[in-house]
């Protein structure tokens, strides 16, 4: 192919040090099912990974390599921009490959559509387990995002998209050199697109814990590790008041900004000591107070399911999951154990929570912190407890996946049985009485979730196999909702079944087990929850 000729599309690839994958993702680029394209090697690599670049170009005319000055991938996917020839772009990483039909299929929808951006869904391929698990980046349940639900919820990885290069060019889009770069430009894309149009299908493979991977490594270079992602951020607001777009979109941007941050400090949490992840928040929460001051904002901890912090990750707020106190319980909470330090989990969000639940460090938080509110669900108390000594642990699934050198010679109780709820009435009391010497009784946020009894999609559900179990732990969880409210009257309670459509989607990532509830009925339960929390928030400043 003659140097200068306009072919359809034009695929970026920023190479940096991956020798050991290179060549799978050049088989599944020159093996496309749609040939009228060319590729831009963009390479820094320090390694082998070069002479592999050149050997690529050598056999196929489609390839042009350029060898950079080690810049980092958003300079180099700027230069690929101005070097290519293609009326649409594609971005891709050298260590991840496509489907064969990634290019056919998201051209032909954004022809079909006369968009300007075309997107898929994407397998992420789990280096250390060789698993792939799917994630769905249209929407929720079936149903696509509105443009402005994709600028803010969409997953912002560039390299599962086709874009119209006029985008770029026309509106002077480029990448910034900051880590999360991406970020920066792709809700600024949507706002200037024509439209997205969403292929329903994983047609890219995203490779995840890859150690010294390019995604994980670069932008940390860049960056204080104690103000990772707002440069991308600011970038973003900036590029907004740029093109004009900053006035109609201000609110938009306000929760966006604060999910995405908010997803960073998720990342964050388990991998960073406290006194780094400390800093990190303070710098997070100062930056949001300065540049968006009319929100009214607010702190919260979370006691209870997982599923409750997806709920109120959908509140216009920025979320510390340092407050989050999973896979514990009432009666753990109030009797802590003692001498309990050889516990580990593979998953070290899962091992810091079941510490928790082993010191009830819930009660150190309170003290440091004085949140706003607590926001309670009763999915947890669904375990088992051990006594141990004066002590209780909860027998989560977390904790019984956990490694331990713990005799488990204490005494089980069972949830729901006579015992266990004589037991767990008691601490309730105790329990009550000690949040109320941190928050006004009303700021108590009782969220009474259960156990969802169906799943399925949108237009089809389906009972549990194990319906007649859930139910009888919905009986239970019920009377322990009940006993709360009379216990602390004035507690504020969100019903959170009136919402539909309240059950599991199957598809979802993390399993479609009862405890999770489907995004639409999340985002549903999270707007009853922050009504309630700017209500008293805005009484109090009256």
């Amino acid at each position: 192919m003659a140097t200068g000729h306009q072919v359809e599309v034009s695929i970026i690839i920023p190479v940096y040090n991956t020798y050991e994958w290179f060549d799978q993702c050049m088989e599944s680029v020159v093996n496309q099912t749609f040939s009228d394209f060319e590729v831009l090697l963009m390479d820094d690599s320090t390694d082998k990974t070069s002479q592999k670049c050149k050997e690529w170009e050598e056999k196929d005319s489609r390839i042009r390599y350029f060898h950079g000055d080690r810049k980092g991938p958003s300079l180099a996917r700027n230069k690929g921009i101005s070097l290519s020839s293609g009326v649409y772009l594609a971005f891709i990483d050298s260590d991840d490959w496509i489907d064969h039909t990634f290019l056919e299929k998201l051209l032909s929808a954004i022809k079909e559509k006369d968009a300007d951006i075309a997107e898929c869904d994407v397998f992420r391929f789990n280096e250390l387990t060789q698993k792939a698990t799917l994630k769905v980046c249209s929407g929720n349940m079936g149903m696509d995002y509105s443009l402005e639900e994709h600028m803010k919820y969409g997953y912002t990885a560039i390299w599962k998209c086709l874009i119209k290069k006029d985008l770029f060019v026309s509106n002077q889009i480029w990448f910034p050199d900051c880590g999360g770069e991406a970020r920066a430009i792709y809700a600024l894309l949507l706002a200037k697109s024509r439209g997205i149009v969403n292929v329903h299908e994983g047609l890219y493979y995203y490779r995840i814990l890859r150690e010294g991977s390019l995604t994980n490594n670069t932008g940390l270079s860049r960056e204080k590790d104690s103000a990772i992602g707002i440069q991308a951020l600011e970038e973003l607001i900036e590029g907004f008041k740029r093109l004009g777009l900053y006035a109609r979109y201000e609110d938009l941007l306000s929760e966006t900004v604060k999910l995405k941050l908010s997803d960073r400090l998720a990342g964050s949490f388990y991998r960073k000591s406290r006194e780094e992840y400390d800093e990190l928040w303070d710098n997070y929460s100062s930056y949001c107070a300065a540049h968006f001051a009319n929100n009214i904002d607010y702190s919260y901890f979370t006691v209870g399911g997982y599923n409750l912090d997806r709920i109120v990750m959908h509140m216009g707020t920025l979320h510390n999951p340092a407050w989050r106190f999973n896979f514990t319980g009432i009666i753990s909470m109030m009797h802590p154990v003692s001498g309990l330090e050889d516990i580990t989990h593979p998953n070290k969000y899962r091992e810091r929570m079941i510490r928790r639940d082993i010191c009830s460090s819930i009660w150190e938080y309170f003290e440091q912190v004085r949140p706003n509110f607590v926001i309670i669900d009763f999915i947890d108390e669904r375990f088992d407890v051990l006594q141990i000594n004066e002590g209780f642990l909860t027998i989560s699934d977390a904790f019984e996946e956990a490694q331990t050198q713990l005799e488990r010679k204490g005494r089980r109780y069972t949830f729901g049985s006579d015992e266990y709820f004589d037991i767990w009435k008691e601490a309730c009391k105790g329990f009550i009485c000690r949040l109320k010497d941190y928050l006004q009784t009303d700021h108590i946020i009782l969220v009474k979730n259960f156990l969802s009894e169906q799943v399925g999609e949108l237009d089809e559900q389906e009972e549990y196999e194990n319906i007649e179990e859930i139910r009888h732990m919905n009986d239970v969880l019920k009377l322990q909702y009940d006993f709360f409210a009379g216990e602390c009257g004035e507690t504020t309670i969100v019903e959170a079944t009136q919402q539909a459509p309240y059950f599991t989607d199957k598809k979802y990532q993390y399993g479609a087990i009862p405890s999770h509830l489907n995004e639409i009925v999340n985002k549903k339960i999270a707007e009853m929850i922050e009504k309630e929390c700017k209500r008293m928030i805005a009484g109090k400043h009256q």
